[in-house]
């Protein structure tokens, strides 16, 4: 598993208008740390968890991780949640 993932947008997010828009083709997410979860957590329902948890790591604004698509959102978690199997081996 890589610690690391450049999430490429199907779905280019756009926020802000004339110039000062800035677009967001890609996100870059890593493992989330215990104190990155914890404050994510905070956030409600697990939706809001996850734009919340998206926003923090890749350090992207909220609001534009709300604009992104269901796929887009989706390949995000499951990257994230891959963190939270217990991968160790023992023995």
């Amino acid at each position: 598993m890589d610690d690391e993932k450049i999430i490429e947008l199907r779905k280019p997010v756009t926020i802000g208008k004339d110039e000062s828009a800035i677009t967001y083709t890609s996100l870059t997410l890593r493992e989330p740390t215990a104190g990155e979860l914890s404050k994510a957590t905070k956030a409600g329902n697990d939706i809001d968890t996850a734009i919340a948890l998206i926003s923090i790591i890749s350090k992207t604004p909220k609001s534009a991780i709300e604009n992104l698509c269901q796929r887009d959102l989706q390949e995000c978690s499951d990257f994230l949640a891959s963190f939270s199997t217990d991968s160790r081996t023992t023995g």
